[in-house]
């Protein structure tokens, strides 16, 4: 008996030993894999994300000090810089990164001479701010050619996204025919907000979900929620009032979501959140309990500046094999920081402090955007992540090759 045991033992040992043997071959087999396959990417600066997403965050930083040079209209030279230039930008870069998933092929032409022409459409807004033929020669190309290769992969469900940089070039000549248009931009671009965030937050948050074993989550459908918020902003009376309070449950309902899943999803959802300030602004203005500026910087500060963090983020957080990406604490710093700004501009305009809540929320504002720069840089001479703004699914190996599917772009 005695040696019966002691031969079981030994068998469950040697078994222990082997399946010890095999996880750490399987470990070192990922290792190999995952070292082979960071030397096999290009550097983050020669991707669209990488060049983009910089460019739009030191625009961002730069913005609230457009008021201190000497130019003859610094209010239209702030709306084109910050609409056009921080949000263009970074809604092109996004655009781009996903556009390798849409149509299964990289990108044409290189994002930095994509990016050279971006930021040279800029500095002719500065230097020119009456004339639209020089920002047209440069930004015009980029618009087109993001558009392009997915007319020619016939994504014909892609192309209302991949057309929005184009009509953003359309919509900055129409500001300078039509100076009223700055006031109704920011609206729009929180519609834009409403659409793309109520597909990138629920694909990331079903992807985390498969990761974990849950089950998916069934919520309205987006389409519904765009005609609730469209008849809400369209519509100044009570019933107008009352779909944007449904469009805000919508949006609480999308965001609430992700808060369990993930700190990066967490994130995400607050920076989707963001919306709620903003449309609670724009009815708050409807009744005359608030300026019209309030509106304007909490749909552009609080909403656009709080999505383009958690979206742009997500490339520089950090990354272990097959788990959820984690943001760093300067991207959660970065965040506060655009909040806090947003409330100190809303401020301003109720407060009888207006110079120094003007000064914080400037102050705020910038630091946020170099405090995201602070990792953004450092990560450009390094080898892109692969996928850039998700984790990757788990892999199953089969013999010594590994099958990987990364999460899909929406």
């Amino acid at each position: 008996m005695m040696r019966q045991t002691h031969s079981a033992l030994v068998g469950r040992s040697d078994q222990g030993v082997l399946l010890r043997g095999q996880s750490n071959m399987r470990r070192e087999a990922q290792d190999v894999h995952v070292a082979r396959s960071a030397k096999s990417r290009s550097l983050l600066i020669f991707h669209p994300a990488g060049v983009f997403f910089a460019l739009a965050a030191f625009m961002a930083a730069m913005l609230p000090w457009v008021w201190l040079l000497p130019l003859d209209d610094p209010q239209l030279a702030h709306v084109r810089l910050g609409l056009f230039g921080f949000g263009g930008l970074a809604i092109s870069g996004y655009i781009m990164t996903a556009q390798k998933a849409w149509t299964g092929r990289p990108f044409p032409v290189s994002p930095l001479v994509l990016g050279a022409l971006a930021f040279a459409s800029r500095l002719v807004s500065l230097l020119f701010p009456a004339d639209a033929w020089p920002m047209l020669l440069l930004a015009l190309p980029v618009a087109l050619f993001i558009m392009v290769p997915v007319l020619r992969a016939k994504r014909w469900d892609k192309v209302p996204l991949a057309m929005v940089p184009l009509l953003l070039v359309w919509a900055e000549v129409m500001l300078l025919q039509q100076r009223d248009l700055a006031g109704v931009l920011p609206v729009a671009i929180s519609v834009l907000i409403f659409i793309v965030g109520g597909r990138v937050v629920p694909s990331f948050t079903a992807e985390a979900r498969r990761r974990l074993g849950l089950g998916d989550l069934r919520r309205p459908l987006l389409w519904m929620a765009v005609v609730l918020l469209m008849i809400g902003l369209l519509d100044g009376g009570a019933i107008g009032t009352l779909a944007l309070v449904a469009a805000m449950l919508w949006v609480m309902t999308c965001s609430i979501d992700g808060f369990g899943l993930g700190r990066a999803n967490r994130m995400l959802s607050l920076g989707y959140a963001g919306l709620l300030p903003g449309l609670l602004a724009v009815v708050a203005a409807r009744f005359g309990l608030v300026p019209h500026l309030v509106q304007v910087h909490a749909l552009t500060m609080g909403t656009m500046g709080a999505m383009i963090l958690a979206i742009a983020s997500r490339v520089t957080m950090l990354r272990s094999e097959y788990t959820e990406i984690q943001p760093r604490r300067r991207h959660w710093y970065a965040l506060g920081l655009i909040f806090g700004s947003a409330v100190a501009r809303a401020f301003a305009e109720v407060s009888e402090q207006a110079p120094l809540c003007l000064l914080v929320a400037g102050t705020l504002w910038s630091a946020a955007w170099i405090v995201f720069l602070s990792a953004h840089v450092q990560a450009l001479m390094k080898p892109a992540p692969f996928p850039l703004l998700s984790a990757k699914r788990p892999r199953q190996f089969v013999g010594e090759h590994v099958d990987a599917n990364p999460a899909r772009l929406p």
